[in-house]
């Protein structure tokens, strides 16, 4: 594959279709992703993925990295940078009181605008 620029790699990301199937699970949230390229670095980059599901992880990889151009360290880094930004929206949901009513298996509804690149 030939090196793309940062501006087209940012075009091919914000062009993938939304996923079909289940969201990742996201503790107690129930995102509603904007960004389908969000998602699939959310999925990617979940910690020890690589070594408990090698298989997952370098299909899951590997899609990514055709769809957008995208080197693994940028899809990694960009899904480190999602998962951040979710946690914080819980922490600051949490800090509002917004998931103290949650019971069960319930889930507070978020919806996460698209992260910026970190390419």
């Amino acid at each position: 594959m030939t090196k793309l620029s940062q501006d087209e790699k940012r075009r091919r990301a914000a062009a993938l279709p939304s996923p079909s199937g289940a969201n990742p699970s996201c503790g107690p949230l129930d995102v509603s992703w904007d960004s389908a390229f969000d998602r699939m670095c959310y999925m990617v980059s979940a910690p020890d993925l690589a070594v408990r599901n090698a298989r997952r992880y370098q299909k899951l990889m590997a899609e990514a990295m055709e769809a957008t151009g995208c080197t693994e360290e940028e899809i990694i880094a960009h899904g480190n940078k999602v998962r951040a930004v979710l946690f914080f929206a819980q922490d600051r949901l949490t800090k509002q009181g917004a998931l103290a009513g949650l019971a069960g298996k319930q889930k507070y509804a978020y919806r996460l605008p698209p992260v910026s690149p970190m390419f």
